[in-house]
């Protein structure tokens, strides 16, 4: 008859409960549970509870229903030890782990006594020159005594036994410790608020203060002083309780979802250009223009990634800021045929090939990419835009590791990269004052790595090549091309409303635009149904036109009777072909801080007051009558309680006075018909009234009197004559 044997201290775990093996009782076990004493028992055929028999026992463990563990040491660290779950290839790392197993089961296997004697004899014998020279000298007899004794028994020595447990302590949690629950309290509190450890250690050493003082508003005074824990003890405590759930409140939720949490379940398509992602970063190095000699700076680079190839199938390099044009052009750009370097196309035909129109464009939630012409433009060409969830990049991982990989590799070795702040600080250095490259330059070398990246393996596939995957596909379903392009290129234009045309054409960005046949037919059209408060004396209309921002040589003007866009030129073609909105802009800021360096515009407002003062001057009588109607003006209540008191004061010399004079009278005020009643008629003019250059001959015949002598503004004769 068989029966179960279990060595002693054995653990039997029943559904996660431990019990210990007590034997048999009759030709049942008997089980007995470690902590409340009672029998284990299971239901009989019968419905009726019983001791397990063997086979109720074995089909218990076949279940899983029961786990045999190893039996429990008396040793803490040892018991703790027993739950993890090491394996021999994880104990390599430890070479005394290696050396305590190669020690022990030469000894088992010899069946060797667990004595110092003993021990001594047998390494005598089994401790080679091949183990010397592997491990060294053999360990003293009663250390290997030790490990025989305490890390598993013959037959049963795991891996994890011989592992060392240096410098962990396993400690009861009491609930009577108040030191542990003020420590644990103040960990929680400082994690919770993103304290450092110091600060932790802080709070915890002045709560300690406030209870051993008596002074703890919830905890009384105890009768012996609480000991301060070290500072490496709370940080240990801080290190046992970090975890997604104990993160700082105020970046709990971003940094659990970054840090902790899985990334989720990434995008896929099922073929090439079915989902594309863009996105925008700045490129870490600074451009130049030497025909201008300046610095450019940083410009932005957009990247098309389609999804199932991880190609990238479109890049744009612009100083514009991010808008829907530039969404416009790298789509546009994804439609159109490549141009990779000459060597790379013709060593890999496909790469030319990485093209199409997409069938769902993801983005994130920038303003570019929620604009109403984004919108209509998506909508006609026949495409979904897709809006990534907010606060989420992770969703958009594919573009954005390919963008940093990107700009990385492009900005690392260019003279003029960016640094960030604290290597710029520490290293003295300036970007601006190392950059060489021009922007053509830099388009060359992005068109090469972005080429070699489409050919290199890359993981997410398999390591297969990016260029390898779009082709196979190509071959299988086929390139779905763009329809009308240039319909969706204008939608995707920057717009201008309220522009005014006229004879001479529009002006837009201090520039002129015209056509010779184009501008008389558009005023022909659109000056007739132009409104009439918007209609002046001559010939013009409003209008709104659209623009290409990396080339402002030409505009679209909108003609709303033949509903077309009608093309003008600018008229200085030398200066505009080609150039981008962006450099026009550089040059303009530019051209303006020279004309500042060369006068300011205060110095330019005293010129032209200078000039003011000199045209009154000409003629006294004109300047008499301008201040006597200023004063007049300044009689009027409502002016003076906009202007206030306004006062001119004046040195003159004393006038003979008489009694008059000091009689106090008050003077009737005269309204609008007292005025024109008592007011004196002035006899009928004969001939044309004077004229001011008719006043100045007169008074440069009259002989020229000198001044009075006396302090007092002359009004009248401000400036005089030489």
């Amino acid at each position: 008859m068989t029966f179960h044997k279990f060595q002693p201290g054995t653990i039997i775990e029943i559904e996660g409960a431990e019990h210990t093996a007590a034997g048999y009782s009759g030709d049942r076990l008997l089980l007995i549970h470690r902590i409340k004493g009672t029998t284990f028992q299971c239901e009989q055929p019968d419905g009726s509870m019983a001791l397990p028999t063997d086979e109720q026992f074995d089909q218990l463990l076949f279940d899983g229903t029961v786990v045999i563990r190893t039996a429990r040491s008396g040793n803490k660290v040892r018991n703790f030890n027993e739950k993890a779950e090491w394996a021999l290839g994880d104990t390599e790392i430890d070479d005394k782990a290696v050396l305590r197993a190669t020690i022990c089961d030469l000894l088992d296997g010899r069946g060797v006594a667990n004595g110092n004697k003993s021990i001594e004899l047998a390494l005598k014998e089994v401790w080679t020159h091949d183990l010397i020279a592997r491990f060294g000298p053999a360990p003293a007899p009663r250390t290997i005594r030790s490990w025989r004794a305490s890390r598993g028994h013959i037959g049963n020595r795991h891996p994890r036994h011989m592992v060392s447990l240096t410098g962990r302590k396993v400690e009861d949690i009491r609930a009577s410790d108040l030191n542990k629950q003020i420590m644990w309290l103040s960990v929680l509190r400082g994690l919770d608020a993103g304290s450092s450890v110091a600060a932790i250690h802080a709070d915890y050493t002045a709560t300690i203060a406030q209870v051993n003082d008596g002074i703890h508003p919830a905890i009384h005074k105890p009768e012996k002083p609480l000991r301060i824990l070290d500072e490496r003890t709370v940080r240990r405590a801080c290190v046992a309780l970090e975890s997604s759930e104990t993160l700082a409140r105020h970046v709990a939720k971003a940094a659990a979802e970054q840090d902790w949490l899985g990334a989720g379940k990434p995008l896929i398509a099922d073929f090439v250009m079915q989902r594309v992602i863009i996105d925008h970063t700045w490129i870490n190095a600074h451009v130049v223009c030497p025909k201008l000699q300046m610095v450019l700076g940083r410009p932005w680079l957009t990247l098309v990634i389609d999804v199932k190839s991880r190609a990238i199938v479109g890049h744009v390099i612009t100083f514009i800021d991010p808008s829907a044009w530039t969404v416009g052009e790298a789509l546009r750009r994804m439609a159109l045929p490549k141009r990779p370097p000459l060597v790379m196309a013709e060593q890999y035909p496909v790469l030319r090939m990485l093209r199409g129109k997409a069938g769902e464009l993801i983005v994130d939630n920038a303003s570019e990419f929620r604009s109403h012409a984004m919108e209509a433009a998506a909508r006609h060409a026949g495409f979904s835009v897709t809006f990534c969830p907010i606060g989420q990049p992770r969703y958009r991982a594919i573009c954005e590791r390919a963008i940093g990989t990107l700009n990385s590799r492009l900005s690392k070795d260019l003279p003029g990269r960016a640094l960030t702040l604290h290597d710029a600080r520490r290293l003295g250095y300036d970007a601006e004052d190392f950059a060489v490259v021009m922007m053509d330059e830099l388009e060359a070398v992005a068109n090469q790595i972005i080429a070699d990246y489409n050919t290199s393996p890359h993981e997410g596939l398999g390591s297969r090549q990016p260029a390898l995957v779009f082709q196979q596909d190509l071959n299988k379903y086929g390139i779905n091309n763009f329809a009308d392009l240039d319909s969706f290129r204008r939608d995707t234009m920057a717009v201008v409303e309220d522009a005014q045309l006229s004879p001479s054409g529009l002006r837009a960005f201090g520039l002129r635009f015209h056509d010779i046949h184009a501008v008389p037919d558009l005023l022909n059209d659109l000056v007739p149904i132009e409104p009439r408060r918007r209609r002046r004396s001559d010939a013009t209309a409003t209008v709104h036109f659209r623009y290409d921002p990396s080339d402002i040589s030409t505009i679209h003007v909108w003609n709303r009777k033949s509903r077309k866009y009608v093309e003008l030129q600018c008229a200085d073609e030398r200066y505009a072909d080609g150039i981008p909105l962006w450099l026009h802009e550089k040059i303009q800021a530019e051209a303006k801080a020279q004309g500042a360096a060369f006068n300011t515009e205060e110095e330019r407002l005293t010129m032209r007051g200078h000039l003011i003062q000199a045209i009154r001057s000409i003629s006294p009588r004109a300047l008499a009558e301008s201040r006597k109607r200023v004063a007049q003006l300044l009689e009027i209540p409502r002016l003076r309680q906009i202007t206030g008191n306004l006062v001119d004061l004046t040195n003159a010399e004393p006038d003979a006075v008489s009694l008059g004079d000091f009689i106090a009278q008050d003077r009737a005020a005269l309204t609008a018909i007292d005025h024109e009643i008592l007011s004196s008629r002035p006899a009928p003019r004969k001939g044309r009234a004077k004229t001011d250059l008719d006043y100045r001959r007169e008074e440069a015949a009259q002989p020229q009197l000198a001044p009075p002598a006396r302090e007092r503004k002359n009004l009248a004769g401000k400036g005089g004559y030489a």
